[in-house]
C-alpha cells in the first residue's frame, strides 16, 4: 500500500511537471536540480527521481550520468523523428478503429469530444489528445496504448510551440478531425492514411518553422 502511494505521488509530480514543460512555462535551457524539485514539491528524493524517470519515458527530459538531468531539447532531427513515428502510429490507430467499430455510439463519443473542443490552447490540445485516448481504448490494443501514452506528451509539447509561435489555426485541426471521423465511419483506410499523412506533415513543418534558428 505504501509503495502504491509513493508511486502515485511520483506520478502526480510527473503529470504536473510535464504540463509545465508542455506549456512552455519553464526555461528549458536550464538544468534540472533534483534537490530544488524536492523543495518545490515537498517530497522525498526518491519520489522526485521516480517522477524524472516517468518524464524520461515521455520524452520530456534526458537523464545523463549524475547529476545531470536536462529538458529534452527540440531539434530539427528529433522533431522529424517524432512525427515520422507518430504518423505511422496514428494511421495504425485509425485503421484499427475503422476495422473494429460496431455501433454508432462508439463513434458518437468521439464526436462529442470534438464538439467540446475549447478555443484556448491548453483546452484545445487536451481535447485533441483525449480523442486519441478514447480511440485507443476502443481498439483495445495494449501495446499501441502504451506506446502512445508515452509519446503523446512530446507531441503535445510541439503543438503548443506551433500554436504559440506560429499561430496555427485550430479550425484546420477540427476540419481534419471531422474528415477522419467520416473516413473511419466509412471504413476507408486508404483515405485515413492520406489524411493523416498530410495533416502530420503540415504540423511538422509548422513546428520546425517555430524553432529558434540556432536549432
Amino acid at each position: 500500500m505504501l509503495q502504491h502511494d509513493a508511486g502515485r505521488v511520483a506520478l502526480n509530480i510527473a503529470d504536473h511537471f510535464a504540463l509545465r514543460i508542455i506549456c512552455g512555462e519553464l526555461d528549458c535551457g536550464a538544468p534540472l536540480r533534483e534537490m530544488a524539485l524536492t523543495r518545490e514539491y515537498q517530497v522525498g528524493l526518491s519520489s522526485v527521481r521516480e517522477a524524472l524517470l516517468v518524464l524520461q519515458r515521455r520524452y520530456l527530459v534526458d537523464i545523463f550520468p549524475y547529476p545531470s538531468v536536462q529538458f529534452r531539447v527540440l531539434t530539427v532531427q528529433n522533431i522529424q523523428d517524432l512525427y515520422d513515428l507518430s504518423t505511422e502510429l496514428y494511421i495504425l490507430l485509425g485503421a484499427l478503429l475503422a476495422q473494429s467499430w460496431h455501433t454508432e455510439r462508439q463513434l458518437l463519443v468521439l464526436l462529442k469530444l470534438r464538439r467540446a473542443m475549447q478555443s484556448n490552447i491548453e483546452g484545445f490540445t487536451r481535447q485533441c489528445f483525449s480523442i486519441i485516448a478514447v480511440a485507443v481504448l476502443a481498439v483495445q490494443n495494449l501495446y499501441l496504448e502504451e506506446v502512445l501514452v508515452h509519446m503523446i506528451p512530446a507531441v503535445r509539447r510541439t503543438y503548443y510551440l506551433a500554436f504559440q509561435q506560429r499561430g496555427a489555426k485550430m479550425e484546420r485541426f477540427v476540419r481534419i478531425f471531422v474528415q477522419l471521423l467520416l473516413a473511419v465511419q466509412g471504413r476507408r483506410i486508404d483515405e485515413i492514411r492520406l489524411l493523416l499523412q498530410d495533416h502530420t506533415q503540415r504540423n511538422c513543418q509548422l513546428v520546425l518553422h517555430a524553432l529558434p534558428r540556432e536549432r
